[in-house]
């Protein structure tokens, strides 16, 4: 019976294995392509494993005609060009001729872009070896050509997410980039796009640089779970995570709660009455009721990083790394500390090898209310950026043991709050009231 299975097993593959091969170049011109297509009911008498071939066999020839699409719009870009059709867009070019979305059309572009500056992996995909995803990721690894030849080479016998884990590996081993220069080159790649669809939706996409991320995602997860916990009691008519963190966001762009028991939940993360909005009441009620300066109205939010002592203090360059697994140079993470609940877990520190701290709130909501009150606008010299885009800054850093009250706070710009960190300055307030900076001495 075994013997008999095995037979039939191996027949089926054998007959797969045939309907995939590549027509002659009697049939087909030179470098062409082509796969016999089964009927259903052939595709029907296979088993499991003879359509697990003809699987393999449709995607190898799917990265095939992705390979040849490359070479295509090569083609289309350098004939726009010789034409002198500089106003020529691919991306128009592929949408008008496939059909696909504006979005879609874009993504081939990019990907077609990547590939053609980069032979070996255009070459692994014209043959079939690698699909798209796999093609973007290798191109955009960042390791010398050597190191790559060879994540192409091992590419072609495994999946897109092994693919992916191992650039990332090899990325980390040949970094060559500092900390600072990692962020600076994060934060200039940062992008958001939104839009309309069909139904009257609003879609929203952002990429965002890992000390904006730890802030934002630290707060849409303290909203989010606060409204978890509204939720869990329901029997039925919970919504699901992904609503939650829709209205998370919601509330985040716009102050907007669907429901009492949101808006209560909410008030009671950051520090305010329901109804209330910047210490003012709301006409509307809690449902539906919006912050007018939203920098004030912020729930505190708990940044964990794990991170040398040296590095804290300014002695060393080494990056922290938060409980998301992404790195930051410790000028921002020293940033974060002045005004986020930061949980520090201090390697080397004067506790031991690993000095876990307590949560810090550093800056309250009704503290933050007085800080805006005095300063009304970022404080560095010559600039006037509203409260809502403002941070609330140390003077005297609690690392190194500053207090947190009012006078040793100043509201800074996210801009120049970043910039006073990352250049080893210091803010100082005059008697009258004026600010100015200086260079800080790096600490002993």
């Amino acid at each position: 019976m075994l013997k008999e299975s095995a037979d039939v097993l191996e027949s089926q593959v054998g007959a797969t294995a045939s309907v995939l091969e590549v027509a002659s170049g009697a049939q087909v011109p030179s470098g062409g392509l082509c796969l016999a297509r089964l009927s259903r009911p052939e595709l029907a008498s296979l088993g499991v494993a003879a359509l697990t071939e003809v699987l393999g066999g449709v995607e190898r020839h799917v990265n095939q005609v992705a390979g040849y699409r490359v070479e295509v719009l090569a083609g289309l870009d350098a004939a726009g060009v010789a034409e002198g059709l500089r106003g020529a867009s691919s991306r128009e070019a592929v949408r008008d001729a496939t059909g696909v979305s504006d979005r879609s059309a874009r993504e081939l572009c990019r990907v077609a872009a990547k590939a053609q500056r980069c032979e070996p992996v255009m070459e692994a995909l014209a043959g079939g070896d690698i699909n798209t995803e796999q093609a973007e990721s290798l191109c955009d690894a960042r390791v010398p050509d050597e190191v790559r030849h060879q994540l192409i080479a091992e590419a072609v016998s495994e999946g897109t997410d092994q693919t992916k884990r191992r650039v990332r590996a090899a990325e980390a081993e040949h970094r060559s980039e500092t900390a600072e220069q990692r962020f600076a080159r994060q934060r200039a790649k940062r992008r958001a796009q939104w839009g309309t669809d069909d139904d009257g939706m609003l879609r929203i996409g952002a990429l965002l640089d890992p000390e904006i991320a730890a802030r934002a995602g630290a707060a849409l997860s303290a909203i989010s779970q606060a409204m978890w916990r509204d939720d869990k009691h329901l029997g039925v008519g919970r919504r699901t995570p992904a609503q939650r963190d829709a209205d998370a966001l919601a509330y985040l762009l716009c102050g907007v709660t669907l429901s009492e028991a949101d808006a209560k939940a909410i008030a009671k993360l950051i520090g305010q009455p329901p109804g209330e909005a910047n210490g003012k009441a709301s006409p509307q009620g809690p449902a539906g009721a919006a912050h007018a300066a939203f920098g004030s109205a912020r729930p505190d939010v708990q940044v964990q990083v794990l991170i040398e002592y040296e590095a804290l203090r300014g002695q060393t360059d080494a990056a922290g790394t938060t409980d998301a697994g992404t790195e930051l140079a410790p000028e921002i993470v020293r940033k974060l500390a002045c005004d986020a609940e930061i949980i520090p877990i201090m390697l080397n520190g004067p506790g031991g090898s690993a000095d876990i701290g307590r949560a810090r709130r550093t800056v309250s909501a009704r503290l933050r209310r007085a800080l805006i009150a005095r300063d009304r606008h970022c404080v560095w010299p010559g600039c006037k950026a509203p409260p809502s885009r403002c941070d609330a800054h140390h003077i005297w850093h609690w690392t190194h043991g500053g207090p947190t009250n009012l006078a040793n706070l100043a509201l800074l710009c996210h801009a120049h709050h970043h910039d006073l960190h990352t250049q080893q300055l210091m803010i100082e307030r005059n008697p009258d009231g004026t600010w100015t900076t200086s260079r800080q001495p790096r600490a002993p």
